[in-house]
């Protein structure tokens, strides 16, 4: 083995000790948050509306937790050599709209909690993205786990497909709420990085989300992801971007 290989190895099993490490703390204090609830509870300790409270409270942790196993055990499909022989695969495709669709019900309780609506402006055209179906509806899912966390209550997610002139396919998905720093926009997808408006606010979070969205995006699909915010308007807009040849219309 040379030793650029060598290095590079090196550099990896770095980065996996650091992800394994940032998911461990990610995922073991919301539990231990939720141990001690149900220990409270049990107890007597909470009474009347604190006990609803208290157990929505950590319904919320326990869906935290839900999603961040959901990316650790797809970031170890993707990291996998198995995986990455099989992609692209020309032979898989995933389909616009049911794969938005699917990924939007898993949000649908935490949403509505929060009167979000998620909606897709167009249901019918049947844009056929040559991927698989669970590498398109992870990077989905992440993205309405943020805007169930961070848009504002009584608004709406859009979902805006559009093909620009030389046959790309974007894909924007658009809500208002507490926005993103300029200089944060490109930070955001780094691993275990959180803007300081998303610190500041009481959702939980763990910087994977986006980081695995951006690596799915760019390293499995062939296409990007990116951030933007409108002050003025205080909406925040990601946008996925399929090359010609990974997209057709079915």
């Amino acid at each position: 083995m040379s030793t650029k290989d060598e290095d590079a190895k090196s550099q990896s099993q770095a980065f996996e000790v650091l992800f394994l490490a940032n998911f461990v703390h990610q995922v073991v204090n919301p539990l231990n948050g939720i141990a001690g609830t149900l220990d409270n509870i049990a107890d007597g300790v909470y009474k009347g509306d604190d006990i609803k409270r208290k157990a929505n409270s950590a319904r919320g942790q326990l869906e935290a937790c839900i999603g961040l196993v959901r990316n650790l055990a797809f970031f170890s499909d993707i990291s996998s050599s198995t995986a990455v022989s099989r992609e692209p695969n020309t032979g898989v495709i995933s389909i616009l709209p049911q794969v938005v669709i699917e990924s939007a019900q898993f949000y649908q309780d935490a949403a509505a909690e929060r009167k979000i609506y998620i909606e897709l402006s167009d249901k019918t055209t049947q844009y056929a993205l040559r991927a698989r179906p669970e590498a398109i509806k992870q990077v989905f899912m992440n993205l309405f786990d943020n805007a169930t966390k961070y848009a504002d209550t009584e608004t709406t997610v859009t979902i805006v497909p559009t093909i620009s002139k030389n046959k790309t396919l974007s894909v924007a998905v658009s809500s208002t709420g507490i926005g993103i720093p300029g200089n944060d926009l490109d930070r955001i997808f780094d691993l275990s990085y959180r803007s300081a408006s998303a610190k500041s606010s009481k959702a939980l979070g763990s910087g994977i989300g986006l980081f695995i969205c951006r690596r799915i995006m760019n390293d499995f699909i062939g296409g990007t992801i990116s951030a933007e915010h409108n002050g003025r308007t205080s909406v925040t807009t990601f946008t996925l971007k399929f090359p010609q040849e990974r997209w057709f219309l079915r």
